[in-house]
């Protein structure tokens, strides 16, 4: 509690120091300081929730070959075993899509598929649900593929 105080205490110096000089009173400056900081931090946060989500996929020939894409795949939460995955359809596309999950090791962990129906000039997230024991802390690389 104490570190927290000291820390809020120097955002505040900090934020008088960087207000400057201008028409505005102390209070309106260091006001807007401190606003600033705070919407700079909690944007800062949200990019590094938005990374920390983002994975590594491989995509199986078989994507292309059926005319799709992946533009985007995210955790879907820490240790969670699901994943979702934007796909961008070039072609019509009625069919299974699997998704292996593989360790840093690069052995599979899980396996998960998911029914997609696209047409031509489409696009949509495709949620994967793995089994309840696949630890989601331990996936590097989602492999994609057509099945």
């Amino acid at each position: 509690m104490e570190n927290g105080l000291v820390r809020v205490a120097a955002l505040v110096a900090l934020a008088v120091l960087a207000a400057g000089c201008g028409d505005k009173s102390l209070s309106q400056r260091t006001g807007s300081a401190v606003s600033g900081a705070a919407t700079d931090f909690l944007s800062g946060l949200g990019e590094g929730v938005d990374q920390k989500m983002e994975m590594a996929l491989e995509l199986d020939p078989s994507m292309n070959a059926s005319g799709l894409t992946v533009t985007l795949g995210k955790g879907r939460g820490l240790a969670s075993n699901r994943a979702s995955i934007y796909v961008v359809s070039n072609a019509p596309f009625n069919g299974t899509l699997m998704a292996k999950a593989q360790d840093k090791d690069g052995r599979e962990i899980g396996r998960a598929t998911a029914d997609v129906e696209l047409e031509n000039d489409d696009a949509k997230y495709v949620d994967f649900q793995f089994d309840d024991q696949m630890d989601g802390n331990l996936v590097r690389k989602y492999l994609i593929s057509v099945r």
